[in-house]
């Protein structure tokens, strides 16, 4: 559990980091379609591990999982760049066939073999205590790679987000930063499914940056507000279910933050507060 605690919350800083963009660019629904196709993914592997027993092994479902999840994000990183089809209309039709597609796959494996499908719960709801140590520690390096590349990147990426018509006449190659950018979101997205599940992952990616955009309009405060609030939410959600094994770590997480983010919209309420709000963008 101290491996899991470790990389949930070095994932939750990385998705901090990240959600600042994504609350931004309003990509809130474009998580929910990427995270909802691991399920599909999920689905496949049971199918095909019903399909063809001899050729099915212990890490299928994980496989097909990530697969999904990128050729989702990249066919909807397309979708939103090039605006040729209705983005909202094309993550909503993968949203709902891919859980279609996993909980029919999920039904048949029960029927045939009269069991439950290896991962189905770990991949609805997510499940902290059947982390092993290695993936823990892979977690862990791909999180600190998420952020480095968004320190690398950083003044390109912020310069796509607010001003993407500008950032390409400056020369910034937008569309590369705008796949770059979608890529991180997958990439933290298949890391949190084991921690919070395929339906609750987007959460990690919203809630931190809403709480601070909330509280601040300075960037950099944004971005210490958001890893914060990502940060306290993770350790009360794993402290909690460590004090009552009943309790899933995934959901614990995502209320804690939630009542964050409740905090914090009163808090912005409040007349003369330290929180109100300038009339100004964002500035350092």
């Amino acid at each position: 559990m101290l491996n899991a605690l470790t990389a949930s919350i070095t994932l939750s800083i990385a998705c901090a980091a990240l959600s600042v963009f994504v609350v931004s660019r309003r990509w809130a629904f474009i998580g929910e379609g990427i995270s909802h196709s691991g399920f599909g993914g999920a689905g496949t592997a049971w199918m095909l591990m019903l399909l063809f027993p001899r050729f099915a092994f212990a890490g299928l479902p994980e496989l097909c999982v990530i697969v999904f999840c990128i050729l989702t994000g990249l066919a909807i990183a397309f979708l939103s760049n090039h605006q040729r089809t209705n983005a909202d209309a094309a993550i909503g039709i993968f949203m709902v066939a891919s859980l279609a597609w996993g909980f029919l796959a999920a039904d048949l494996y029960r029927a045939h073999r009269h069991g439950e499908p290896a991962g189905f719960q770990e991949f609805l709801f997510g499940q902290m205590s059947s982390m092993s140590a290695s993936y823990a520690r892979s977690v862990i390096l791909l999180s600190a790679a998420v952020i480095v590349v968004l320190i690398a990147f950083g003044k390109e990426i912020l310069y796509c987000s607010f001003d993407p018509e500008m950032a390409r006449a400056s020369g910034v190659p937008a569309g590369l930063i705008h796949y770059l950018l979608m890529l991180l979101v997958t990439l933290t997205i298949v890391l949190g499914i084991r921690i919070a599940g395929s339906v609750l992952v987007t959460a990690l990616l919203v809630l931190p940056g809403a709480t601070a955009v909330l509280l601040s309009q300075r960037l950099r405060t944004v971005f210490i507000i958001a890893i914060t609030t990502a940060a306290v939410g993770t350790a009360v959600g794993v402290t909690c279910h460590l004090w009552k094994h009943a309790i899933p770590a995934g959901p614990a997480i995502v209320l804690a933050m939630f009542f964050e983010f409740a905090i914090g919209y009163v808090a912005s309420r409040i007349p003369f507060s330290f929180t109100a709000r300038a009339d100004r963008p964002w500035v350092d």
